[in-house]
């Protein structure tokens, strides 16, 4: 069964959400979409923790019979201070977290396993990530941040060049940073919010005609809007009406 927990006040600019995967009664086979985030993923069973890095399309996932996962989604841009790789070597990938944080940050994780409830578990992990943003809060990019917000504010729908003029950066310095801070390419975090927030208006405005959302959306046309859900999603913007 999955379970979805909203971080508590404060931290819900940083973490999307708790998640938690338990008690299935047979192995299940989970399409997950790309949504600009990365998840730290705990495999309670194996007490083991991996990063499901951030996504430019579909993946599909096996989860075995009787799994037992809790997860946390954060937001990219805010778990890039964190990590002691540039983010673009995790891409489309599951890293160890022996190869993001320092082995002392590591140690407190097993006590995890030791928990009962839920509700422990995630008051647990936002201790360890309060902990860890304090430590780590000179690392944070400002600017990637703010590029990044600017990006989400205009649904992906911007110029780049634009973004890095507004920001009194070249674009080749800007593309460098943002790579390594965030994970992707401007041009790749750009798509991914766009096709998310016309997927939510496609499901969302059901009396509004896919061109419609597709030229709202900053889509040429609805062959555009229609590739690159496919490219993403692997399916056409109508499977989600």
């Amino acid at each position: 069964m999955y379970q979805e927990i909203k971080p508590s006040e404060g931290l819900d600019s940083i973490i999307d959400s708790f998640w938690t995967f338990s008690e299935n009664k047979a192995s299940e086979n989970l399409k997950i979409l790309p949504d600009t985030c990365t998840d730290l993923i705990f495999d309670l069973n194996q007490n083991k923790g991996f990063l499901s890095g951030i996504m430019t399309n579909y993946q599909r996932v096996e989860l075995a019979t009787q799994s037992n996962l809790i997860g946390v989604r954060f937001k990219i841009e805010k778990f890039g201070a964190l990590a002691k790789i540039p983010l673009n070597e995790t891409k489309n990938l599951r890293v160890e977290l022996s190869q993001l944080f320092p082995p002392k940050s590591l140690d407190s994780i097993d006590q995890l396993n030791e928990l009962k409830t839920i509700t422990e578990k995630v008051y647990f992990l936002e201790n360890f990530i309060k902990t860890s943003f304090k430590q780590n809060f000179q690392k944070q990019d400002q600017l990637i941040l703010s590029v990044a917000q600017n990006i989400r504010s205009f649904n992906g729908i911007v110029n780049i060049e634009h973004i890095a003029q507004s920001h009194h950066i070249s674009l080749r310095q800007l593309e460098r940073r943002f790579k390594a801070y965030i994970g992707l390419t401007l041009k790749e975090f750009s798509n991914i919010v766009r096709f998310n927030k016309a997927k939510k208006a496609i499901t969302t405005f059901q009396n509004s005609s896919l061109l419609e959302i597709a030229f709202d959306m900053g889509f040429f046309d609805h062959s555009h809007m229609t590739y690159e859900f496919k490219r993403i999603s692997g399916e056409n913007p109508s499977f989600f009406r």
